[in-house]
């Protein structure tokens, strides 16, 4: 492992039998980047990465490049209200209290009625992709499905006003038939949820969607896969994240050390271009652009007010369709505000405001409209963080240490700009050191006798942990986990498909398969775990190996194998055995919970 950092923050809940259930996890890096980027954030468990089955939760943001950024995540064994809110619960705790102000999920009730606990003040939305998804498995035995399916489009997404959605809503279920559809009545009570021109006066990060989960799970395909223990999936998340930070380095040294060419002679085009990240400044060069298809239809001037109506051609289902547009202008404080309510949804100002800002001969946008979350000019505090695990548990002096870390992180951001300054920050922290007597001596049972886990007065008063009679918990393995949905099932397949699959079979079997002799039988060993301790420095080189000698068994004349074969096959050596030198910290934990799954 590298460097421990003791920003590292960790939570594990275990049931009545000592059995891990949930687990979160944040680094360092994550908790300072939540800081700047936790504002938005989506939030979905479809992924199973891991030996246990136990679904995948990522908290994902969108940093100043547009890029998402993990912002903590968890292993849930059960996806209900009850586990949710601790995960939440753990989330808050570990970001300092702070709630995001928007959180986008998908339908899930256990988790909705979470978040109403948890984040009771945070606005909440439903993935729309999920949403309209599901037209063509609800409407499309329907002999008119063409014309539901293009009506329920055109009254999501072109109406611009609530009112303007109720009256089309009702005039499609109207039109159609569709007065008595459950499915229909049940997402118009909950239209507030899902609906855009219901949630984009809120500033979402141009999020509607749970796209940006979907795009985490996709990125961890590369380190992970449904055979990962706990203890490898930790490893493996630490090596996407540092994937992660380094494109998001590319893209800051890009942004600083190169410039994209302004379209325009637009000084309002210049100073996005020097406020903002290239991602973040292509997307207002896109709104420049757009400008050529807007064109103002009428202006109604009052004292300090003046109103525009804008009228913007748009391509709809292969037609050009004008869609109007209300822009109004503050005179004194050159204010602007336009109905598309893009900058309030996105942070972007939008291609309308900027016709009116260029009628007007406004040079420079207010300072309200740069918005510094998409600037490149800011050192981002998370940028100075090295992701690493801390050996520290959970107690009340935790409080105090997390509150002297963040004045030494605003120290350290200071003093790294100069080399003297630097120098001599160093020299004052080796003073300090020596004057509080600091050791580097770290110490923690977590093995017990029996080679089983255990914390060491780990109950802490919190009701998510269960007490055992004794100062010691041991740690067991979780229990797989019961997917959701429609179990594994032997379904009958169309001839098609079964004989593809015999092909691939025949495929795979062919190319694996290696000449050996005959009555050879197949070994499996598992190699132990060993566990190295210095007083310096914990390394733990796991070394998990399997070695299978796979060869071919003798049959008789008919094809049936030997008795005595399949008897001996059907037989391995296990071998494992567990150092009695005690390694220290959550990965340590982690480290030794698969070694015990195989005798569940």
């Amino acid at each position: 492992m590298r460097d421990q950092n003791n920003e590292f923050f960790y939570d594990i809940e275990m049931d009545e039998d000592n059995r891990i259930t949930n687990v979160f996890w944040a680094d360092a890096r994550s908790r300072a980047a939540c800081e700047e980027f936790g504002d938005v954030v989506s939030f979905d468990t479809t992924y199973l990465t891991n030996k246990y089955d136990m679904p995948f939760a990522p908290f994902v943001g969108v940093n100043h490049h547009g890029q998402s950024i993990l912002l903590g995540c968890g292993l849930l064994s059960s996806e209900d209200t009850y586990s949710f809110i601790w995960l939440f619960n753990c989330w808050l705790r570990c970001m300092g209290n702070k709630a995001p102000n928007s959180i986008v999920t998908d339908q899930c009730k256990a988790m909705a009625n979470a978040i109403e606990e948890a984040f009771p003040k945070t606005k909440h939305r439903w993935c729309l992709w999920h949403i309209m998804k599901k037209i063509p498995e609800k409407f499309q035995g329907y002999k008119n499905y063409v014309g539901i399916k293009s009506d329920i489009k055109a009254v999501v997404y072109e109406c611009a006003t609530a009112i303007d959605f109720e009256t089309g809503w009702k005039r499609l279920l109207t039109t159609h038939g569709l007065e008595s559809n459950d499915w229909l009545c049940n997402l118009y009570k909950e239209r507030a949820k899902w609906v855009p021109c219901y949630l984009k006066n809120h500033f979402w990060a141009g999020m509607s969607t749970t796209q940006r989960s979907e795009g985490m799970n996709a990125f961890f395909d590369g380190f992970i896969n449904s055979t990962t223990t706990l203890q490898q999936f930790v490893i493996q998340y630490d090596n996407a994240l540092k994937v992660k930070a380094q494109k998001e380095l590319e893209a800051d040294f890009a942004s600083l050390n190169t410039t994209v060419a302004c379209g325009s002679q637009s000084p309002i085009e210049r100073q996005f271009q020097v406020e903002y990240t290239h991602a973040k400044f292509e997307e207002v060069q896109n709104e420049f652009r757009s400008r050529m298809n807007c064109f103002i239809k009428d202006t109604v001037k009052e004292s300090i007010f003046n109103m525009y109506t804008i009228k913007e051609e748009c391509m709809w289902e292969g037609k050009c369709v004008p869609k109007y547009y209300h822009v109004q202008f503050d005179l004194v404080l050159k204010e602007i505000t336009c109905s598309c309510l893009l900058f309030e949804f996105r942070g972007i100002i939008c291609r309308h405001s900027l016709l009116v800002l260029g009628q007007e001969d406004v040079h420079n946008v207010p300072s309200k409209y740069v918005l510094p979350r998409w600037s490149k000019n800011i050192r981002r505090k998370h940028t100075l963080i090295r992701a690493a695990y801390s050996s520290l548990q959970h107690d009340p002096k935790m409080q105090r240490y997390q509150t002297l870390c963040k004045q030494f992180y605003n120290l350290a951001e200071a003093a790294c700009e100069s080399e003297c300054a630097s120098d001599q920050l160093e020299k004052d922290l080796k003073s300090l050191a020596k004057k509080f007597g600091l050791s580097s001596s770290l110490k923690n049972n977590i093995v017990s006798e029996g080679g089983q886990l255990r914390y060491e007065n780990a109950v802490p008063e919190n009701p998510s942990y269960n007490t055992c009679g004794s100062s010691d918990v041991l740690v067991r393995s979780p229990v797989a986990v019961k997917r959701k949905g429609r179990p594994r099932t032997n379904r009958l397949k169309s001839t098609v498909e079964s004989r593809c699959k015999k092909k691939s079979k025949a495929t795979k079997r062919n190319s694996s398969t290696t000449p050996c002799e005959p009555n050879v039988r197949p070994l499996n060993v598992s190699f132990p775990i060993i566990i190295i301790s210095t007083n310096i420095d914990i390394f733990c080189y796991v070394l998990v190996m399997r070695v299978t000698l796979c060869t071919q068994v003798a049959t008789t004349f008919n094809g049936a194998q030997n008795p005595q074969d399949m008897e001996y096959a059907s037989q391995t050596i296990q071998i494992s055995q567990l150092s009695e030198v005690a390694p220290n910290g959550f990965m340590s934990l982690l480290s030794a919970v698969h070694n015990t799954f195989e005798n569940i």
